[in-house]
């Protein structure tokens, strides 16, 4: 059903990362699909969108927890229109993850076939907007913050001996780091790091732009991992962990300063921390991105 081929459609939302493309789907795909759920690829010269159906319900593929952003590509309104005249009108949908844009080709597409639903923002992700020099967005986050951001980066180096930000782009030794970190965490983090999930993981580090960046100290240890998505727009934020027994030196916030800084010296635009509204995410500077949903109405 996957392959690699690519018609160079645009995504109908901008900056929406690896998540619309069909590397990235296929890999979620063959990891985590469930017995029931059948692919379906709506593709022409125009556009492309990535369906799933299950049973007498049908959404977009890959689970909302794992795919951040949905979007087709290029056209995609006249492959829906044609599709949800074939699936039928008595039967459910769900398209989840929708930002601005996206969301306009899913209900343009209801709308012309007459069908009935309902919108709302059900989550959000939390984008910063990046300036030309890291100084200016110091600036930008306030003094309270700016303090803290160099005051941690001060501790972490005072009782670690030093700081060093690496980058990884294939599997080897620093993702195990990351997966048992990961495991340490607690809670549904810490549970979420099952065996399949390794396994997704180190696929989706074998394909282009992603990659592990790591935090260390004096030795060889990371004191946080992260994996993350690259482009020409800037940094995704996919996952990360950090050592539970230096949550006393902060080096999740640590790497992540770290890394803010790298994507605007490569001349980023976004550091995108994707789902979720911890506060951290804000205090460091984001904004919230809103997402839809867009649902039959039952």
């Amino acid at each position: 059903m996957f392959d690699s081929r690519t018609h160079g459609h645009r995504t109908a939302a901008e900056r929406v990362g690896p998540f619309a493309t069909r590397d990235f789907l296929a890999t979620v795909w063959r990891h985590t699909s469930s017995p029931g759920q059948v692919p379906l690829i709506l593709s022409n010269e125009r556009g492309e969108v990535a369906l799933v159906e299950e049973g007498d319900h049908l959404g977009l593929l890959g689970h909302e927890d794992l795919v951040d952003y949905r979007s087709p590509l290029g056209d995609a309104v006249d492959l829906l229109v044609e599709h949800f005249r074939t699936f039928g009108r008595d039967r459910s949908f769900r398209f989840d993850s929708l930002p601005s844009g996206a969301a306009d080709v899913i209900t343009e597409s209801l709308d012309r076939v007459g069908w009935g639903y309902r919108m709302a923002t059900h989550t959000q992700t939390a984008v910063v907007d990046l300036p030309d020099t890291f100084d200016q967005y110091l600036t930008a986050i306030g003094k309270k913050q700016r303090h803290e951001a160099r005051r941690k980066r001060r501790r972490f180096e005072g009782e670690m001996g030093g700081l060093r930000l690496a980058t990884f782009e294939e599997p080897g030794p620093v993702l195990d780091d990351f997966f048992r970190l990961h495991r340490s965490s607690e809670g549904r983090k810490g549970r979420f790091m099952t065996d399949l999930m390794e396994e997704m993981f180190t696929d989706l580090l074998r394909a282009d732009g992603w990659r592990l960046d790591a935090l260390y100290g004096e030795n060889d240890l990371p004191a946080a991992v992260v994996i993350g998505y690259s482009d020409a727009d800037g940094y995704y934020l996919y996952n990360s962990a950090y050592d539970p027994d230096l949550r006393h030196v902060s080096p999740g916030v640590v790497l992540l300063t770290e890394l803010i800084s790298a994507t605007i010296a490569g001349g980023g635009e976004v550091f995108d921390f994707l789902k979720g509204s911890e506060p951290y995410k804000f205090r460091m500077g984001a904004r919230a991105r809103p997402l839809h949903v867009v649902e039959s109405i039952t």
